[in-house]
């Protein structure tokens, strides 16, 4: 970790912070001077999280928080701005994903990832946004995915909700920049943390997915969970001041030719 100051004073919410990117990003915002907080389901890890960012001299809590329930959504902005006096930035990092392909998708496991990964974002920026600005404007910053702009057999649902999130982030962009919120989106191909590897954990022989994707991808390597943070820092961060409505592709080149 860093010890900068970058974002001293500052304070950012980020979901599905108990594990995979979203930890990541805790940890480099946190290591930065900015105070996160860590919204999950997963109380165990997300505390433990916290937890070892505080035993690191860093600033960061955890709330439990279930981004599909608009209740726990708006409780935990207003416990955020109630605490920590103010809400700087909002970082969309739950996800969840299922391998299907569209006909063999069910409805329920179509439901489920639209809710968490689409209208999860919905009402995280709807009740962190006007916080936001509130506080003098800030950033927004939704992790999409390569899937979102090019196909990829048995990812129906997950590129459906991927997809559609980067045009909620054009929406969100577009609607709030004359009160000085920015909204972004980070576009990853296959990382070594996250749901990638989980999924490539999943199949038992998580090194034959990890060699067939690498080997598809440009640059011959999977992204790492470093990159990933440092481009949402950078979006934090008064270098991007003019950045909004953008989508990152932090994938390699993968996006900019046709995967078979």
């Amino acid at each position: 970790m860093s010890s900068g100051t970058e974002f001293k004073g500052q304070v950012a919410i980020i979901t599905g912070g108990a594990s995979g990117l979203g930890a990541a990003i805790a940890a480099r915002l946190a290591s930065d001077a900015m105070h996160v907080v860590l919204a999950d389901t997963d109380e165990e890890r997300g505390q433990s999280v916290a937890d070892d960012l505080r035993e690191a001299g860093l600033g960061a809590d955890y709330e439990t928080c279930d981004v599909t329930q608009e209740g726990e959504v708006a409780a935990l902005v207003d416990s955020v701005v109630e605490r920590q006096g103010t809400l700087n930035h909002l970082i969309c990092s739950a996800a969840i994903e299922t391998r299907a392909s569209l006909l063999d998708t069910s409805n329920d496991d179509w439901q489920r990832i639209l809710d968490v990964n689409l209208k999860g974002p919905f009402l995280c920026m709807k009740h962190a946004i006007p916080a936001i600005a509130n506080g003098g404007g800030g950033s927004v910053v939704l992790l999409g995915s390569v899937l979102g702009f090019i196909g990829q057999p048995g990812y129906s649902a997950y590129s459906a909700s991927k997809g559609a999130l980067a045009n909620l982030m054009k929406q969100a962009a577009i609607e709030n920049a004359a009160a000085g919120v920015r909204v972004n989106l980070v576009s990853p191909s296959a990382t070594d943390t996250g749901l990638f590897m989980k999924m490539a954990e999943a199949t038992g022989n998580p090194e034959a997915i990890i060699d067939m994707v690498t080997r598809n991808s440009p640059m011959r390597r999977l992204g790492t969970s470093q990159e990933v943070s440092d481009t949402v820092a950078f979006l934090c961060s008064p270098g991007a001041a003019y950045i909004s409505g953008a989508v990152i592709p932090l994938d390699g080149a993968m996006a900019a030719r046709r995967i078979v």
